[in-house]
């Protein structure tokens, strides 16, 4: 069985980005230490399954990006892996503004489902850049794919990926966000 990406390089790139934007940078201060646990990968007809409940109670923004090698490669859909950001509804628009977002006076679904979609976007683009500068090939990362409490079709990933990573980040008391991850191993360049 294929092992994937070594979550000590992309567990800390990830945390580190959150706290960053969000504490450094937003002033929302954590509530406890992030968590991070393998997991394994829920898979049905080659697509790993995303489900919010089994994280979080109440809804959630979800928005889900994949990772490519090659363009020829996204458009074949064979990724190399995938990241899910999940957003506790309750707090969605504290934790955009502390990461510098725009949120809109209504905060109706549809603009904030967009707004987690950037945020997961930005997650992604920080893996890159982190993988990128240790010397690994630099990964297509795909437009963000947005929805509320689960994801029916589920995500393009790595089908030889069995365990995906969970980090979970508590702010304001509880858990207000979550990111799934599962890489598979990428060359440098």
């Amino acid at each position: 069985m294929p092992k994937g990406f070594d979550p000590e390089i992309i567990n800390p790139a990830i945390t580190g980005f959150v706290e960053e934007l969000i504490t450094a940078k937003g002033g929302l201060v954590a509530s406890q230490p992030c968590e991070a646990a393998a997991k394994p990968v829920n898979e049905y007809e080659g697509r790993m399954r995303v489900n919010a409940s089994e994280k979080f109670d109440g809804g959630v923004f979800l928005a889900a990006v994949s990772f490519y090698l090659t363009q020829a490669e996204l458009l074949a859909h064979r990724a190399r892996g995938a990241l899910i950001l999940y957003l506790d509804i309750e707090v969605a628009d504290k934790i955009f503004k502390a990461a510098g977002l725009q949120v809109p006076y209504d905060e109706d679904d549809e603009s904030m489902m967009k707004m987690g979609g950037t945020l997961c976007q930005m997650i992604a683009e920080a893996i890159k850049d982190r993988l990128s500068s240790a010397g690994f090939v630099s990964l297509l990362v795909s437009q963000p794919c947005v929805y509320k409490n689960s994801i029916t079709e589920g995500v393009e990933f790595s089908k030889d990926q069995h365990e995906k990573q969970e980090l979970c980040f508590y702010f304001l008391k509880h858990k207000a966000l979550a990111v799934d991850w599962s890489l598979a191993p990428i060359p440098k360049k």
